[in-house]
């Protein structure tokens, strides 16, 4: 029995180079539970890879290791970013090096308007500190200026987003909201994007925008970010992913293209159990 998803071609002929992320044979546990037990997996340089699997599985325990959030250090393992041992760097050194990321419950600062909220993405890059600029505010002017101009012409495009840009972030419908974590993430200009369950809560149109989004942080030039995603929406997994790791009571049970995997009977059981005669379809 196959999980029977459709799959459409959304995706561009593109160069898939060698690994930029490398998780080792990492251990997380919280109490007695056993969040990861042993997984690795890698990450090649261009690529879309996908994370899936039940809930509970250890999927966002992964994104928060390798984004290095307080309380997510691996117990044992090793994460490899660009060839440096990343596993006990702080999260703003990871950011710094590129690795950006949303989260699956909206991360926003809601009393913020949406450029304020774009431009706390983009302070890595600004090189004035509060010193600096407190004696030289001109300098600061300016170049706080070059970068809320990047951010209007290249992140709000990309993201669509231009006609909120002044419109305050918590006062806005959730699906805009989604749009500004993802601009957020990308004005920092990462190399490396995680993306937790970026399609939750939205409508099909709002999935559809969300997907064609995330396409082009990928492909288009001005950006070439290789993504890792987390998301339960399968069809949308299927259709944009060029390879997808399975995870299951955090365990690697799955690792291939989205054909191999969706006919994976280890896959087919640990979403459906032991039956016959039933499907995955998109919703």
């Amino acid at each position: 029995m196959a999980l029977e998803w459709k799959r459409e071609e959304l995706r561009v002929e593109k160069e898939i180079g060698e690994p930029i992320l490398v998780v080792e044979d990492v251990m997380k546990a919280f109490g007695g539970v056993q969040a990861l037990n042993g997984v690795s997996f890698e990450v090649r340089k261009g690529e879309i890879l996908s994370l899936i699997g039940p809930n509970g599985a250890g999927k966002s325990v992964v994104l928060n290791c390798i984004n290095g959030l307080p309380g997510y250090r691996p117990d044992s393992g090793r994460i490899i970013f660009e060839g440096r041992d990343i596993t006990k760097w702080p999260p703003h050194k990871r950011a710094q090096v590129g690795i950006s990321r949303t989260f699956q419950k909206i991360e926003l600062f809601g009393g913020m308007t949406v450029l304020d909220n774009a431009k706390l993405g983009r302070h890595i890059k600004m090189k004035t500190g509060w010193w600096d600029g407190g004696i030289y505010w001109l300098k600061a002017s300016k170049e706080e200026a070059k970068h809320r101009k990047w951010i209007e012409e290249k992140v709000f495009e990309t993201c669509e987003i231009e006609i909120y840009r002044h419109r305050t972030a918590g006062m806005l419908p959730y699906g805009v909201q989604k749009r500004i974590e993802l601009a957020r993430a990308l004005a920092m200009g990462p190399t490396f994007l995680l993306l937790d369950e970026p399609m939750a809560g939205l409508n099909l149109e709002e999935v559809e925008d969300m997907t064609r989004f995330i396409l082009d942080a990928n492909e288009e030039k001005e950006w070439q970010c290789t993504i890792l995603l987390v998301e339960h929406d399968m069809g949308v997994v299927m259709d944009i992913s060029d390879r997808v790791v399975v995870f299951d009571w955090g365990e690697k049970i799955a690792d291939g293209v989205p054909e191999e995997v969706q006919n994976n009977p280890r896959v087919i059981r640990a979403y459906l159990g032991e039956v016959e005669e039933t499907y995955i379809t998109r919703r």
